[in-house]
């Protein structure tokens, strides 16, 4: 949380924040400062795991598993690392390098989920649709274009086709209220119904995130086993494997390398982008479906377009 915060809005209170007996108007630290605190909170949380002890009984994350919880603080720990990337080269890559050696995820097992469930416990996106009777929300033309046009196996588990035409179509992004509402809901993509269900989890933060990070790694010439490409590859198919697996349709090993032998996502192939920032930060961004905040900071981070 203090991580989407910095990156959101830079300084803010953070260590005497947490002390309101002692400062009642807590001071704005640097986001220097905070990443550091942050980086020091993991290292000292880490230190403490004893995987030979039963973890906590009524751990909805990971049931008490305290090796995945390692695994889950050295992830988070590559992701604090690679965001120092272009701020502190040095500092980033030691401990980047040594998280990525104490082991992050390793597949789709380890993803760091939150398990929602139905009534009160139901995901807040299938509150909003279905409690609270918004229907305002729709695919954008912006993200929608995309998958598209590169045959994307995730389509059916993240968006419905349009009513009216049985064809994907995205509404044009910024509209005003009521231009957006001048087009029919039945003309326009709406979510699919996994990403409106009730029980669809909430994430933290998933192995396909490790995997981009990674190929970020080994473009920068950081030490870490493995290439660029597989890195992205591996990337680009554990979300395509989560996506279809949580809708009921599982993409196969052929499937996904269809995908990825295409001119626009294939990582040797100019037309994925004209820089690493650009081939991973593209296929990252479309992985992080459902992590705004995420996606949002990435976007910022590598500036890899299809914003403009």
């Amino acid at each position: 949380i203090i991580q989407n915060m910095t990156d959101a809005w830079g300084s803010i209170p953070y260590s005497q924040a947490l002390r309101p007996n002692e400062f009642r108007a807590p001071k704005y630290d640097t986001q220097s400062e905070i990443y550091s605190g942050i980086m020091s909170e993991l290292n000292n949380a880490l230190s403490l795991i004893n995987s030979a002890e039963a973890g906590p009984v009524n751990d909805l994350i990971y049931g008490g598993d305290m090796d995945l919880w390692k695994k889950f603080g050295n992830s988070l720990k590559m992701r604090l690392a690679i965001r120092l990337a272009d701020v502190d080269a040095a500092t980033a890559q030691s401990a980047f390098e040594a998280a990525a050696t104490a082991g992050g995820f390793t597949s789709n097992a380890d993803n760091a989920l939150w398990p929602y469930g139905t009534g009160t416990d139901a995901n807040p996106i299938y509150g909003n649709r279905y409690i609270d009777n918004r229907n305002d929300y729709a695919a954008s033309n912006t993200f929608l274009d995309i998958l598209v046009a590169q045959n994307d196996p995730r389509l059916p588990a993240l968006f419905n086709q349009a009513e009216a035409t049985s064809t994907y179509v995205g509404e044009v992004y910024g509209l005003s209220e009521g231009n957006a509402a001048a087009t029919p809901n039945s003309q326009i993509s709406q979510r699919s119904d996994l990403a409106l269900s009730a029980e669809l989890p909430g994430i933290y933060m998933d192995y396909a995130q490790v995997e981009f990070m990674l190929a970020e790694a080994a473009e920068r010439g950081w030490a870490v086993a493995g290439t660029a490409q597989s890195h992205y590859d591996a990337g680009v198919g554990a979300s395509i494997e989560y996506w279809t697996t949580l809708n009921g349709t599982p993409a196969t090993p052929v499937d996904i390398t269809a995908y990825l032998a295409q001119p626009t996502v294939d990582y040797t192939n100019a037309g994925s982008g004209a820089t690493y920032k650009e081939k991973i930060g593209k296929q990252k961004w479309i992985a992080l479906f459902n992590q705004g905040t995420q996606g949002w900071t990435e976007w910022r981070r590598l500036d890899f377009g299809i914003l403009q």
